[in-house]
């Protein structure tokens, strides 16, 4: 009879630790903020680009201009935005009288 219980308590016992073993760590979802920083790493480190690609971050946009000196960072360069007028740099950008951007 005390087998029986045994091994209905070594039946518990592996349940309650396989449910402790395969349970995972929940964590809340990222932030608005937090995943345009986690896709703006993504594109920044992404191992396709090549030189002269144009990368579009959190941040701002970027020109690559290859692997650094170390060989595995990227280096790139700022871009201006091609939508905001009076930006250093960036002679394209022109203004209507309402405002808004020339096309």
């Amino acid at each position: 009879m005390w087998k029986a219980f045994v091994v209905l308590a070594a039946l518990m016992l592996s349940a309650a630790a396989h449910g402790q073993e395969s349970g995972r760590i929940r964590r809340p979802p990222p932030s608005a903020a937090e995943a345009a920083r986690i896709a703006s790493d993504m594109a920044m480190n992404d191992t396709l680009l090549q030189k002269g690609d144009i990368v579009v971050t959190d941040r701002g946009f970027f020109v690559f201009r290859g692997p650094a000196a170390d060989g595995v960072t990227n280096e790139f360069a700022r871009v201006p935005d091609p939508a905001l007028p009076n930006q250093p740099g960036n002679a394209t950008a022109k203004q209507r009288s309402d405002g808004r951007r020339a096309n």
